[in-house]
């Protein structure tokens, strides 16, 4: 019988969260690992097949051509592998796992995706609950939570627009991963502008659209483009909810500001226009949170290893947003 010659299946691992990251650091942190032994996994791989996988320069790492190659192979194989341990798992029972998440990230990113996670994971059982209210990971009312907002103890640029929204009730023993982050664009029905080249500026002559849950979105945002008169501004239009906020801008009430996260799924941008491009991200990113009791749970793991890498692709492929 033909004895395989397989690389080290660790360094496999290592190599395939450093490609999606494009980090030995950060895949270190998904891997719980140190950056170094992640560094030597890849080595070690590199040594293995006589190929050089990546570019190595003083803050940050490329893959070379055979390594986004080889990559591709790779992520294809452990996908597999993943789906063929959730069809062949040996346990009888379905277990639940509770995931409370934003009403937005779960009809535009949780949902369209969840037959994914299903596929890979047929053994557990996903209970979607949607809600905005800063979740009590201690209390047990979730295992895993999706919100967005500001991490306590990281720096953010005075000018960035605020998001006044709490994540959670108590942080004690929280661990976060960074899904995506926060960047509010403006979005307008193809008609209400007409061919006019706009700018910043010129956007308060029509009537802005807030969002309740952003109240200081539009002022923070203008402000941060250098247009002063933002807190003059007079022709507005409020709605609770960015979806009521994106229906009044497809019926040409006016111009609404929301994240491009939700521009990321095809019916997001249905009807719609971008007059500007900005690359201005908010106070806050959308972020994974775990709470330690739950960390090690085979079913937690699962999900934060496949929402990690479903974010990457939209974070590595972000939606193009060409002005009009």
């Amino acid at each position: 019988m033909r004895k395989r010659r397989l690389p080290p299946l660790n360094a496999l691992r290592g190599f395939d969260a450093a490609a999606r990251h494009l980090s030995f650091t950060k895949a270190a942190e998904e891997l719980s690992l140190t950056q170094g032994a992640v560094s030597r996994q890849v080595k070690e791989l590199e040594l293995h097949l006589g190929q050089e996988l990546f570019r190595r320069f003083t803050r940050r790492i490329e893959l070379t051509a055979e390594g986004e190659q080889f990559f591709r192979s790779v992520e294809s194989m452990l996908d597999e592998l993943e789906r063929a341990a959730g069809r062949f798992s040996r346990r009888k029972d379905r277990a639940t796992l509770t995931v409370s998440v934003l009403p937005t990230i779960a009809s535009v990113w949780l949902m369209p995706r969840l037959h994914l996670f299903t596929s890979l994971h047929p053994q557990i059982e996903l209970r979607v609950v949607s809600s905005i209210e800063p979740a009590d990971l201690l209390a047990h009312e979730a295992d895993v939570a999706i919100r967005v907002g500001r991490l306590p103890g990281r720096h953010y640029e005075r000018n960035q627009p605020r998001i006044e929204l709490s994540m959670l009730t108590r942080w004690d023993g929280v661990h976060a991963d960074e899904l995506f982050p926060d960047r509010l664009v403006p979005v307008c029905s193809p008609g209400l502008l007409g061919e006019t080249d706009v700018t910043p500026a010129d956007l308060v002559r029509w009537p802005l659209i807030h969002t309740s849950t952003r109240r200081h979105a539009w002022p923070d945002w203008l402000k941060a483009h250098g247009v002063r008169a933002a807190v003059e501004i007079e022709q507005t239009l409020q709605f609770g909810h960015f979806f009521m906020s994106l229906d009044a801008a497809r019926q040409g009430r006016g111009i609404a500001l929301v994240p491009d996260i939700i521009l990321a799924h095809e019916e997001g941008m249905r009807g719609l226009t971008v007059p500007l491009t900005s690359e201005l991200d908010s106070a806050g990113e959308y972020y994974l949170l775990i709470h330690e009791s739950r960390f090690d749970d085979p079913r937690v793991q699962g999900f934060r290893n496949w929402a990690l890498k479903e974010s990457f692709k939209v974070r590595g492929n972000p939606p193009k947003l060409v002005p009009a």
